[in-house]
């Protein structure tokens, strides 16, 4: 489905996976594991050859799938520099909390394959902007494009209160996050930025997004 002008949002398990298309076509996360074939059914629905995928953060919901898709639409992976070891099962993220040890949990026991090479987001030559945002991950990234932002769990969209109250811009839960006070900083620097739409890893799309941004940072600076 599209979403805005050139990006489509695709069906997926975990977290959202967008396809955007400018000078090139590339996927946006994958999902949790065993998503590669959802997934593919709808590039090929689509009809695009896909130029790479690019992963904004390396949290298992949204690379889970990413070896199976490089290995099936022979294409690079890119990821920002300080979350390549986590790609790539070098390292590993330390979570908080209940939340935390749920994922995990929820990580071990999704075994998949990992990738075992990706190259540097900043390598991209696009009109794509790619913004280093770190704090949920050192290496979380947004991707400016076409007055949207792609912002991976940098803001979350959905009801107030989880299953009931108005539809808001959220914060992604502290147990998640490497750098609380990095997450919140790159939150007041992305609001800086030119965008009309936000396109989240988990929930609906947000449009009028800059002013339903702003109430977000209203809270934030009460802390």
């Amino acid at each position: 489905m599209e979403v805005w002008q050139n990006l489509y949002r695709l069906k997926s398990k975990g977290c959202n996976v967008y396809v955007l298309r400018n000078d090139g076509s590339y996927l946006i996360d994958t999902g949790t594991p065993n998503n590669a074939k959802l997934i593919l059914l709808q590039i090929r629905q689509l009809n695009i050859k896909l130029d790479g995928i690019i992963i904004t953060h390396a949290h298992f919901d949204h690379v889970g799938s990413a070896y199976t898709l490089q290995k099936e639409l022979g294409c690079p992976i890119y990821i920002q520099k300080e979350d390549y070891p986590y790609l790539i099962g070098e390292r590993s993220y330390n979570y908080a909390g209940f939340l935390g040890r749920f994922a995990k949990m929820a990580e071990k026991l999704s075994k998949f394959e990992r990738p075992k090479e990706a190259s540097d987001v900043d390598e991209l030559n696009s009109k794509m902007e790619i913004i280093h945002t770190p704090g949920h991950t050192p290496g979380s990234i947004c991707i400016l494009y076409n007055k949207c932002l792609i912002c991976g769990d940098l803001l979350r969209h959905g009801k107030k209160y989880h299953f009931f109250g108005k539809h808001e811009i959220k914060l992604s839960p502290k147990s998640f996050c490497s750098n609380y006070d990095e997450y919140l900083s790159s939150i007041k620097k992305v609001s800086r930025l030119d965008f009309d739409a936000i396109l989240p890893g988990h929930g609906s799309p947000v449009y009028n997004a800059k002013e339903k941004l702003r109430e977000l940072i209203g809270k934030i600076n009460k802390f």
